[in-house]
């Protein structure tokens, strides 16, 4: 009698692994409403389009947002300002008052509220902007804001401007993202003339960069502090970081020569939209992380701008200095799988864990994503023509995913069949995986990628450039340490699993 093969946990609940590509291709249309139900039950989508389309805005100085539309909404954006935006990044309180519409509105129309509200900010707060974002409420009784706005710039001394903001009009992140960001270019002006050595970088997203201090952010600089360290290397001028500054500084990105991308989910879409307007170009390599991916975004900029000498010198210069700690780790996680998490809850990120995945392919790992959402996926396909333009095709774990629940990665190591000195896990969000006696960094290499948690002295948080691939190769070397302890679970082990005295933990692995 032929053996029956035994089955993963993942392989009986239908998840299987396959090439990003693949899983897009397969995946349906984001407007096939009834395949979608189908295949995907029960998916909402994750965070409102106003959350994201407000919380980038935050990085506007000197300006207001108002929120057309009920309380509930205002008060749900700034309180997801007030966390996930101020609390875990540090970044300047935003003012935002709401119009408060009631029942009665949503019948007679909201219009009068707008006016109202925006006359009152204008006088009141005295600022140099004011964006408008609706909502659900306000989109479907279709608010005439553009009218509003028109009827109301006479009387103000701000400037007025307008985001679409309603999050049933796209439930999916990377749509969301790509629909706001492309409005920042209706707030920039045709440039008189083009600032021949300029070049603007594209994608800042909740890390403010200070406009005033430049790049003197202090020990714990952006993407931006190290994509600028870049530009200034090649003897090139900074013109703009967008999204960020005042009103002033953004409607004059046009004059600069070139885009530079930093985030490409916010960075394409806004190049994209430049270059449709004013003509202007941009390069099409974005979130550098990697010593490879790293010196191809320096030489396109160099060869574009005609800097190639001064590019070859950068490069060699900083391949020299981060050469030894990347051997180290290259010979440590040599044929070692990459686990890496899209968001362990949120089910959403992707261009920052293929840039991950980029660069553990790079020293040698095998990269896995899983824990991505295909109809997420499927709304970042600029993201991902990005990667396969770059040849970058890895493999991902494919399934149903229910909605905001996290996949066991314990099921994920069986199903792969690793032992545990086969691989390290990366995670991508607020709540990675640990539990004492179970799976933990005491005997699990854990490394913490989610910007939320990770702040490395002199290095970016997401680990793009020279400095930022340093800091992710070291941090890759303790985690690899820090597992051989075993029997000395972390805190934070201990309070989502059972609590052990350090001396009385059972092996369990």
């Amino acid at each position: 009698m032929q053996s029956k093969i035994k089955q993963s946990k993942l392989a009986k609940a239908g998840y299987r692994w396959t090439k990003v590509s693949e899983l897009f291709n397969e995946t349906p249309p984001l407007g096939s409403n009834c395949d979608i139900k189908d295949k995907f039950p029960g998916y909402e989508g994750l965070w409102c389009r106003l959350i994201m389309a407000v919380t980038s805005y935050a990085m506007v100085n000197n300006a207001v947002a108002v929120i057309h539309g009920p309380s509930n909404c205002g008060w749900a954006v700034r309180n997801f300002t007030s966390t996930d935006y101020s609390l875990y990044y540090g970044n300047p309180f935003l003012h935002m008052p709401c119009t408060n519409i009631d029942e009665n509105a949503v019948i007679t129309g909201g219009n009068d509220a707008l006016i109202k509200t925006l006359l009152e900010v204008d006088k009141d707060y005295k600022p140099e902007h004011i964006c408008v974002f609706d909502t659900c409420s306000t989109a479907l009784i279709a608010d005439d804001i553009d009218m509003i706005i028109n009827t109301t710039q006479k009387d103000c001394s701000a400037k007025i401007s307008y985001i679409p903001a309603a999050g049933f009009t796209a439930p999916w992140l990377g749509k969301s993202i790509e629909e706001c960001a492309i409005n920042y270019a209706n707030m920039m002006e045709e440039p008189e003339e083009i600032l021949e050595d300029s070049v603007n970088l594209l994608g800042q997203y909740k890390e403010n960069f200070c406009v005033k201090r430049m790049q003197k952010r202090g020990k714990y600089p952006d993407d931006a502090t190290e994509l600028v360290r870049y530009i200034e290397a090649l003897n090139l001028k900074l013109h703009r970081v967008v999204v960020s500054g005042n009103y002033e500084y953004i409607k004059t990105a046009p004059q600069a020569k070139v885009n530079v991308i930093s985030c490409p989910t916010w960075g394409f879409p806004l190049a994209e939209r430049m270059n449709k307007k004013f003509g202007t170009e941009y390069m099409k390599h974005a979130i550098p992380i990697g010593i490879e991916v790293t010196s191809k975004w320096i030489r396109e900029l160099a060869e574009f701008m005609d800097r190639q000498q001064e590019a070859e010198i950068l490069i060699k210069k900083e391949i020299e200095e981060i050469s030894p700690i990347y051997d180290e780790v290259k010979r440590l996680v040599q044929g070692k799988a990459a686990l890496i998490e899209c968001g362990r809850n949120s089910q959403t990120a992707f261009a920052r864990p293929m840039a991950l995945a980029r660069m553990l392919q790079e020293i040698g790992m095998t990269p896995y994503l899983f824990g991505l959402h295909p109809l997420e996926l499927k709304a970042k396909a600029m993201d991902l023509n990005y990667f396969l333009w770059d040849g970058f095709d890895p493999q991902i774990l494919a399934g149903s995913y229910a909605y905001q629940q996290p996949v066991n990665i314990n099921h994920v190591i069986d199903d792969l069949g690793l032992d545990k000195d086969q691989y390290v896990y990366f995670t991508e969000d607020v709540f990675p995986m640990a539990r004492s006696g179970i799976f933990d960094a005491c005997d699990i290499p854990r490394v913490e990628t989610g910007v939320h948690l990770r702040r490395v002295i002199n290095a970016p948080g997401r680990g793009v450039g020279f400095k930022g691939a340093k800091a992710l190769a070291q941090n890759i070397i303790e985690a690899i340490q820090a597992a051989q302890r075993g029997n000395k679970p972390t805190l934070y082990g201990r309070v989502h699993g059972e609590f052990y005295e350090f001396n009385d933990i059972p092996n369990k692995l």
